[in-house]
């Protein structure tokens, strides 16, 4: 990406969210399940904050742009394997929807003349 696109889909990021997010914010930016932005927080990959006697985490959105910028994807640099590959997020075949038929009663008439339900 050449640096005023990069910068300018940044500054985009910037006018959406506030200077501190919180996990779940994270974890719509990246799109990513908020349970594997809490890992990264726990494992270092993205630097976070936590006050004492707090269990949520804090996120400064600086410091998850500038995780962006240095993990980018360079074309020639990198290889797919195939855990990459099948993270790959499929559209997952939908059934068709059975419409449900009107239900219909014929009534009949017996021989007597009254109606019955058939």
């Amino acid at each position: 990406m050449a640096p005023d696109v990069e910068d300018d889909a940044f500054g985009r990021i910037r006018d959406q969210y506030p200077p501190i997010v919180t996990t779940a914010q994270v974890a719509e930016l990246l799109d990513i399940n908020p349970r594997t932005v809490l890992m990264m927080a726990a494992d270092g990959r993205l630097p976070a904050s936590r006050l004492p006697g707090s269990r949520k985490f804090h996120f400064f959105l600086e410091d998850v742009l500038k995780a962006l910028r240095q993990h980018m994807v360079r074309p020639g640099e990198t290889t797919l394997t195939e855990d990459d590959l099948a993270e790959v997020d499929e559209p997952e075949p939908v059934a068709p929807v059975k419409k449900k038929a009107a239900a219909t009663r014929t009534r009949a008439t017996s021989s007597k003349g009254r109606q019955t339900r058939g």
